[in-house]
């Protein structure tokens, strides 16, 4: 009888071990699970690409209303079946008020007479008037051949159009006119950026410091002889809200922590010609941070680059002012990537380059950008000549 009840109490305890052991087994299990699962959740978060440009965060009504004017100008040209040599973008001015800030846009139109001329008001009539009471308009005509379209956005001056019926002499530089376009933003799509690589255009690319394939867009980029950029992060408006990503400039951060933050980013992206910045609105109206950078360029014979992420920006002027090689963005290729606003600032680059003789644009490592440029090559090897952004800084 003594025996039995020892052999129960055995086997209850074993048993009671069991249920202990599956009990810990499924909470060690559940732990491993919810850190496998944390970690990757906080890898992937690190890992994602940031935002591009600051204009794709702080889009304003004002600037989708801009985007539909300048929609409505495309068509009204190529509809028209304008000669894109007849387009020229004679002016981007910087404009800032009432808290807005946007570029405005003056374009000259050279048509062969009076009747295309009348007939091109009719079609820019029929696209602007359905934009509604936001969008509004106003015709001049300023001699017997010329009239020009004042366009106004929410009460904003945003564009002027010229349309002349005589012949229109560009600016005064031989040759075929300059253009080069920095790839910006490289780092999280390898396969992307040697899709880029692979073109056949003498284009910049411009890496981020800190991204996950950042050593190896690099080494692939000395493998096949392209002009590195360091993509340099600098704080935006509205930091933290917007971020610049790992390794940013910052203007709570002393001058030894901005010499020591560059030197390190321009080891990663070594053989880098120049800087441009990435977002940087509150970074790059800093005079005296900016100052630091320059400085800290000037003594490595590196050029400057402003993506110009705001009207405000002092670098340029500072740049020259310091005696550092440098050049501003013109266009932004792809802040939209529908296929009218991609053409019309690809259209609106070239048109730039024909009128001054040279233009910069920045486009992004999108699949649409990549077939827009396959689609433009053509033209960008005929109608100008390509060139590294190195050959267009002063």
């Amino acid at each position: 009888m003594v025996t039995k009840k020892k052999r129960r109490r055995s086997r209850a305890k074993r048993i009671n071990h069991k249920a202990v052991f599956v009990i810990f087994a499924l909470f060690l299990g559940t732990l491993i699970t919810l850190t496998w699962a944390l970690y990757h959740s906080n890898s992937a978060s690190t890992n994602s690409p940031p935002t591009y440009e600051e204009v794709y965060s702080t889009e304003s009504v004002l600037h989708r209303q801009i985007s539909r004017i300048e929609h409505a100008i495309y068509e009204s040209l190529y509809q028209r079946r304008i000669l894109e040599k007849n387009v020229f973008f004679l002016a981007v001015k910087p404009r800032v008020e009432k808290g807005y800030e946007w570029d405005f846009i003056e374009l000259l139109v050279n048509l062969p007479n009076k009747k295309s001329v009348v007939e091109f008001g009719k079609v820019i009539n029929n696209e602007l008037s359905p934009l509604g009471p936001d969008v509004r308009y106003k015709s001049e005509s300023r001699s017997n051949h010329e009239i020009v379209y004042h366009i106004l956005a929410l009460g904003f001056y945003t564009h002027r159009i010229r349309v002349i019926y005589k012949e229109y002499k560009a600016g005064f530089h031989k040759g075929l006119p300059k253009v080069a376009l920095i790839i910006d933003d490289l780092g999280y799509d390898r396969d992307l950026a040697v899709a880029f690589f692979r073109l056949d255009l003498p284009l910049s690319f411009s890496v981020l410091p800190l991204a996950p394939h950042t050593d190896a867009i690099v080494r692939e980029a000395h493998k096949r002889g392209r002009e590195l950029i360091l993509h340099l992060p600098m704080e935006p408006k509205d930091y933290p809200y917007f971020n610049p990503g790992a390794g940013a400039l910052l203007t709570d951060m002393d001058e030894r922590d901005i010499r020591r933050t560059i030197g390190d980013h321009l080891e990663r992206i070594s053989r880098a010609r120049g800087v441009n910045n990435h977002m940087g609105s509150n970074f790059t109206v800093r005079e005296d941070k900016m100052a630091i950078v320059l400085n800290e360029l000037k003594k490595r014979n590196l050029f400057y680059i402003d993506s110009r992420t705001t009207t405000q920006t002092v670098a340029y002027e500072l740049a020259k002012e310091m005696g550092v090689p440098v050049a501003n963005r013109n266009v932004f290729i792809d802040n939209n990537l529908s296929q009218k606003s991609m053409k019309f600032q690809m259209e609106r680059l070239l048109g730039m380059a024909r009128h001054s003789g040279t233009a910069i644009g920045i486009a992004h490592p999108h699949e649409e950008t990549l077939q827009l440029l396959k689609k433009y090559l053509p033209r960008l090897k005929k109608d100008v000549k390509m060139v590294p952004v190195s050959d267009l800084v002063s």
